[in-house]
């Protein structure tokens, strides 16, 4: 027949550790929408939308603290015709 569960389970939930560092739900959808606003600087870096980079990177700055390493942009016409090309094939 049934035989009732006499030891502690191994899936119960872990108490809280001092050691280990903690962020707020808050806190870490913040650290994920400057990731994805890092990404989206990239793109708007390369396609040469300078002013669009400069509110994105500020958002970034706001979320962060910092600023993202940015690559030097090639702003050549056949590099952004490239660019639009691909987009567009995607």
């Amino acid at each position: 027949m049934y035989e009732p569960i006499r030891t502690k389970s191994v899936h119960s939930m872990a108490g809280p550790r001092p050691d280990v560092p903690h962020r707020s739900r808050e806190e870490e959808l913040d650290s994920q929408l400057a990731g994805y606003l890092t990404a989206l600087l990239t793109v708007t870096d390369e396609l040469g939308l300078d002013e669009a980079a400069d509110h994105v990177l500020r958002e970034i700055v706001r979320l962060r603290g910092a600023a993202p390493v940015r690559a030097a942009a090639d702003d050549t016409p056949s590099h952004r015709a490239d660019l639009h090309r691909r987009a567009a094939a995607a």
